[in-house]
């Protein structure tokens, strides 16, 4: 979900990774990693919520720099 604010400075992300995805280990891994792929991208400011929908285990760097490049061109149309 995307939310346009330009008044802010940069994206502001947010993060929704249930219990159900894995331990805290695992989630905290999990958001990490999404966090790192959102920063090699450019977005416009507004605020970002990004959920996770698969097992934390799961998710590697490249799975969600993939992610992250896929949500990039959704928000430039």
């Amino acid at each position: 979900m995307m939310l346009p604010d330009p008044a802010l400075d940069g994206p502001r992300m947010a993060f929704a990774i249930g219990r159900s995805s894995g331990d805290a280990v695992d989630r905290n891994r999990a958001r990490r990693r999404i966090r790192e792929a959102f920063r090699r991208i450019e977005l416009p400011s507004g605020l970002y919520l990004v959920g996770l929908t698969v097992p934390a285990t799961s998710v590697t760097f490249a799975h969600a720099v993939a992610a992250a490049d896929g949500i990039a061109k959704k928000v430039s149309l």
